[in-house]
């Protein structure tokens, strides 16, 4: 993850919102909508990833921090999934951004 101001920034919500939807798949869905649907879906998806290796830098293997990690790693290989497919299918649409992506509809 790089350092600068804006990264952080949204690694640290993303970060809050996983753990805070307790392993609620739809609960987190609900939650990065409402993040800025200018948002490069690269960026959210290795905000993901990042939370994934902080919490288990951070904390023993407990319930808890499992479930989240799992939500995080499941929610950025969806979202991969999703991008992926916006570009193949709309290739002048570079970076995909939040605003084009259904993530309700990702299946973390």
């Amino acid at each position: 993850m790089t350092s600068d101001e804006p990264t952080r920034a949204l690694f640290e919500r993303v970060l809050e919102i996983v753990t805070r939807a307790e392993g609620d798949a739809a609960a987190l869905a609900t939650a990065l909508d409402g993040l800025d649907h200018d948002t490069r879906a690269l960026a959210l998806i290795r905000a993901l990833l990042t939370a994934d290796v902080e919490l288990r830098a951070s904390f023993t293997s407990f319930e808890p921090t499992l479930r989240d990690r799992e939500l995080a790693r499941r929610a950025a290989l969806a979202l991969t999934e999703s991008a992926d497919r916006i570009e193949a299918t709309l290739p002048g649409l570079r970076p995909v951004r939040l605003g084009e992506m259904a993530l309700g509809r990702a299946g973390f």
